[in-house]
């Protein structure tokens, strides 16, 4: 459990602070780390974003949420299904926007034929 305590001449106005002083508790010890795939990585939940790097490690910690970070390179078949993925969506919609072409269009299709080899 990671207790930290925040002093200062802030009024008690129902925002947890008593006395001037304020303890923020999170349990960071049970959190699982979010898997990562790049070494520098970007935290922004609930305070402003802020960019990291990997320790040697492929560890790293937000230094603002204690939120954990493991870096995991993907393996050349992950990627592979990826691209596979972008291209067929890239395909489809290709195809999408054949098939929405306007009379014009269809018109300059039959005129000048695009080889499709």
């Amino acid at each position: 459990m990671l207790c930290v305590s925040i002093t200062g001449d802030q009024s008690a106005a129902g925002d947890g602070i008593k006395d001037g002083t304020r303890e923020i508790e999170k349990d960071i010890s049970m959190d699982e780390p979010k898997i990562i795939y790049t070494k520098t990585f970007s935290c922004a939940d609930d305070h402003p974003i802020v960019w990291y790097t990997v320790d040697e490690n492929n560890k790293g910690v937000c230094e603002y949420c204690y939120t954990k970070f493991l870096y995991k390179p993907k393996d050349f078949h992950t990627k592979m299904l990826e691209e596979k993925e972008l291209l067929d969506i890239s395909m489809k919609e290709s195809i999408r926007q054949k098939e929405e072409r306007t009379t014009s269009e269809k018109m300059q299709e039959e005129l000048e034929p695009i080889d499709s080899k």
